[in-house]
């Protein structure tokens, strides 16, 4: 496997994934992914999953979304923002 992917979601490129121990933690690149900043991941895989499944929602009201298929507690749902 790879150190860093890129991850595009319908043409937009959505944020890069990097290698960090066993995991990989995803850097937004596009504003609508930004809730995933930060976020980590098994493998490449769930990450594209996560993001393709963020791109199909309606955005909910105030801008949060739900993301399945991340490690850990940094879920976008469980950080506070500002």
């Amino acid at each position: 496997m790879f150190d860093s992917y890129l991850i595009e979601i319908d043409d937009v490129e959505a944020g890069l994934l990097i290698r960090d121990g066993e995991s990989y933690a995803f850097h937004a690149v596009a504003p609508r992914f930004r809730a995933f900043e930060g976020a980590r991941f098994a493998d490449p895989w769930s990450a594209e999953r996560a993001l393709r499944r963020h791109a199909e929602r309606p955005t909910r009201p105030g801008g949060r979304s739900r993301a399945a298929g991340m490690i850990g507690p940094e879920r976008p749902r469980d950080r506070k923002i500002g």
